[in-house]
């Protein structure tokens, strides 16, 4: 699963480690570095849990919490991978991917943290108007975010590669798209319920636009390939250059964008259902009904199935051109889109039985 050749990994503490990306970390580092020593900072601390990691409960935005354990300990290496989900308030996005990741970086930076990996996302390319076909790590950022969540990424993602080689603490960024895997609580349970809604025969758009969907486990894998490259530099030896992993960002898929209705039709194939007709809806009357649904939904005070956003960000394309991180980080996907699809949903069925079993009991 690794190379023998592997940057050894003293400690690392994982921040939201206990989150959809942030365990997947946690697993594979146990995985490929049974030497290190692995911490986890979360707000909850009583789910996705490792034997042999010690578990701190804490708050990124309280900066008394995070010298706690970081002077508990000392970690090497940070990887921190927390990131509020979709829907929640401004407010919250600010205080967190911000707030938080300032109080983070600046603790980290005085506790003497030698790497710093945070989690962005390459939505921040995306102002929810143009599509982004195959787009690089040079292309700039819009001046307008597509929303709250993606504006303060942005942010945040600015203020570590700011932080680069401030007071010898190296840093990167890795934006990552269209996350699916074990875990997931948004994407392949949202494309199980149209299933189980008897919607699959409806598709929006024509199906020619790109989408870059990634499986957790690449994602997590390339957290860690960052890590080994930081750790690895010699910054003082070793001036900043475009060569250099420290103060970069990287653009992280599986490097294999496909159309975006075959993503969920592949998720229903595994569930042995194969629809005998689509009615394929033009973008322009998906807006419509769709604006329609959330006048409806906003007159009953309820959240709309269908939304404006949604209809075209199923025409939209999404896709990226990830060979810098393949250059520079060695990154290479582990895992196929069609070998995540499997172990996902192996996963939730073993979640479901999980239920069925609390229920009979």
């Amino acid at each position: 699963m690794t190379s023998d050749k592997a940057t050894p990994l003293k400690s690392v503490l994982v921040i939201g480690g206990c989150g959809f990306l942030g365990h997947h970390v946690v697993k594979i580092l146990r995985e490929q570095h049974a030497e290190t020593i692995i911490s986890v900072l979360d707000l909850r601390t009583n789910v996705n849990r490792f034997p042999g990691i010690n578990y701190y409960d804490g708050d990124i935005t309280s900066r008394a919490s995070v010298d706690f354990v970081l002077a508990k300990e000392k970690p090497e290496t940070v990887i921190d991978t927390v990131s509020p989900v979709h829907g929640l308030g401004k407010e919250v996005y600010f205080k967190v991917n911000v707030e938080g990741t300032r109080i983070c970086l600046e603790a980290s930076r005085d506790a003497g943290v030698k790497a710093f990996v945070w989690t962005s996302s390459a939505s921040v390319l995306f102002d929810g108007e143009s599509d982004v076909i195959n787009l690089n790590e040079t292309a700039p950022i819009p001046t307008k975010a597509l929303d709250p969540y993606t504006e303060t990424k942005a942010i945040g993602e600015e203020m570590v590669l700011k932080a680069n080689r401030a007071g010898g603490m190296l840093t990167c960024a890795l934006r990552l798209s269209g996350l699916f895997g074990e875990g997931d609580r948004q994407t392949l349970p949202g494309m199980l319920q149209v299933l189980k809604n008897g919607q699959t025969k409806f598709q929006i758009g024509d199906n020619t636009n790109l989408f870059d969907f990634t499986y957790i486990g690449n994602s997590a894998y390339a957290h860690i390939l960052a890590a080994e490259k930081l750790v690895a530099l010699e910054a003082a030896k070793i001036p900043k250059s475009e060569s250099t992993v420290d103060g970069e960002t990287f653009i992280i898929t599986n490097g294999e964008p496909v159309y975006f209705w075959d993503f969920p039709r592949a998720v229903w194939a595994l569930r042995i259902h194969y629809p005998s007709y689509y009615i394929k809806m033009p973008r322009e009357t998906g807006v419509i009904l769709a604006g329609a649904a959330e006048t409806f939904a906003w007159l009953m005070g309820k959240e709309p199935g269908l939304t404006r956003f949604r209809v075209k960000f199923s025409c939209w394309n999404r896709y990226f051109d990830i060979r810098k991180a393949k250059s520079l980080l060695g990154y290479r996907p582990l895992w196929s889109l069609q070998d995540g699809l499997v172990r996902s949903l192996q996963w939730l069925e073993e979640e479901a039985q999980k239920q069925d079993e609390k229920k009979g009991q």
